[in-house]
């Protein structure tokens, strides 16, 4: 899964409608979730928390951690960030009245990390109107709760002040060696330092990647190893439990050094070339380093001792980087002020502008996307875009996409962030696309929603 991912929209997109974008929730297994209750830390953990970095100036303490849920160790660079604010009316965050409520919550998507706010809404308003800031300016990237209900708050013992609660994906907690979840360290909430703390908080020793949870990973300041494999989390949850838990070996001793996840080769195919991986074979697996623009590649086979080793020659800097090449964005319009779409010119997707829509859409079904010159997420999806369109080249069918920030989406299109895909008949009803962002799940939907037969039998 690529992309789905989106950057915030300008104001001028952001009044187009009020629809809410909302990520698909994948199916939860937790065999317990409906009578799991989490864990709370007791008030005075609070205090022990060390909130200096994160804009607290009134808690002292040393870094480290306090239990699974205090605050601590969460020193070393984040990486810059920007959350612009979009045009969804709706509230960011989902109200919780009971305590039974927050696990439900927490484990409503066992394979995304959630935050949860505990506030007294009259005591607490400055600090709750921070946390909203938050959420709002977030919503796209992590699932967020309020909890202001006082008896929810005392049995989760966080009555006496306002507090912040990330909690890992539960999917990925291995229980004994993984955090359940962590505490933001002050009682006085400060935006970018909350921001920053969420996702610092978010991943766990061994995760996912995903196209969501890829800025995460990027954003833990240190370099991310990669063990590429054949794996598809919902139809082999065994297959990736096996690889989880040998990296789990590896990845505990290096804690604040790399951060440690598991990509399906197939996925992201389109990313081997950057560590010079190739894996031809169903059973092939690869193990990559990123750091920036440096990929690293294991050149030994697959095993904890040959992980371990490559992890130590990644932080060691023994290795010789292949370096990419970003894009640069510098030259997105030329003199004229024409959007430069060279990226689709040269393959088999529709380059659509104010001036061709209705004449490559009207009467066809099609997938549009929308996206912005300088969105990573619409870059992450470009690979596997092309790849649908050369996949539908032959087949009545619309693969067209729109630079949003040189051309107006039309009227009935809620483009609400980078990249929007959408679906449109060839009567003209449109439904945004939400399901996986890869070429099979893609073709998958239209040949079901596509009105025209011809479509429906050449897929």
């Amino acid at each position: 899964e690529i992309s789905s991912g989106h950057a915030e929209l300008p104001h001028r997109a952001s009044r187009r409608g009020a629809a809410t974008m909302l990520t698909k929730l994948w199916v939860v297994a937790l065999l317990a979730a409906q009578n799991a209750q989490p864990a709370f830390a007791d008030e005075e953990d609070l205090a022990e928390a060390d909130g200096e970095d994160f804009g607290g100036d009134d808690y002292d303490g040393d870094y480290g951690d306090v239990g699974d849920y205090g605050g601590g160790g969460y020193g070393g660079g984040y990486g810059d960030d920007e959350y612009g604010g979009g045009g969804d009316p709706t509230p960011a965050w989902e109200t919780v009245e009971s305590f039974d409520g927050i696990a439900e919550f927490v484990n409503q998507d066992e394979t995304e990390p959630a935050v949860v706010g505990f506030f007294d809404a009259d005591r607490d308003a400055d600090q709750q109107k921070v946390y909203e800031e938050v959420a709002e300016g977030s919503r796209y990237d992590f699932r967020f709760a309020l909890v202001t209900d006082e008896a929810a708050r005392t049995a989760a013992k966080l009555q006496k002040g306002p507090a912040v609660l990330i909690y890992a994906p539960p999917r990925f907690v291995k229980e004994g060696v993984d955090k359940k979840r962590a505490r933001y360290p002050s009682a006085k909430l400060d935006a970018e330092a909350l921001k920053k703390f969420i996702f610092k908080r978010s991943v766990p020793l061994v995760g996912q990647k995903t196209w969501k949870s890829g800025e995460r990973y990027d954003k833990q300041g240190v370099p991310v190893v990669t063990l590429f494999a054949a794996i598809d989390l919902e139809k082999n949850a065994k297959g990736f439990d096996y690889f989880a838990n040998r990296l789990r070996k590896v990845a505990a001793d290096y804690v604040g050094k790399l951060s440690f996840n598991i990509g399906d080769k197939e996925d992201f195919s389109y990313q081997l070339e950057d560590y010079g991986i190739e894996l031809p074979a169903k059973k092939d697996v690869g193990v990559g380093a990123k750091d920036g623009n440096k990929y690293y590649r294991m050149e030994d086979k697959f095993n904890v001792d040959n992980v371990r080793k490559f992890a130590q020659a990644v932080v060691d800097g023994a290795l010789e980087p292949k370096i990419k090449e970003e894009p640069s964005y510098d030259d997105d319009h030329d003199a004229s002020g024409e959007a430069d779409d060279s990226d689709y010119e040269e393959s088999d997707v529709t380059v659509l502008t104010d001036a061709n829509f209705a004449d490559e859409t009207d009467g066809k079904d099609a997938m549009l996307e929308f996206y912005a010159p300088w969105c990573g997420h619409c870059q992450a999806l470009k690979p596997t875009y092309k790849e649908l369109g050369t996949r539908l080249a032959s087949a009545d069918v619309v693969v067209g996409a729109m630079d949003a920030t040189a051309n107006s989406p039309p009227d009935g299109y809620d483009v609400q962030g980078y990249p929007t895909l959408i679906f449109k008949t060839a009567s003209g009803k449109t439904t945004s696309y939400d399901g996986d962002r890869d070429v099979d799940s893609m073709v998958a939907y239209i040949k079901e929603h596509a009105e025209a037969e011809s479509v429906k039998s050449e897929l």
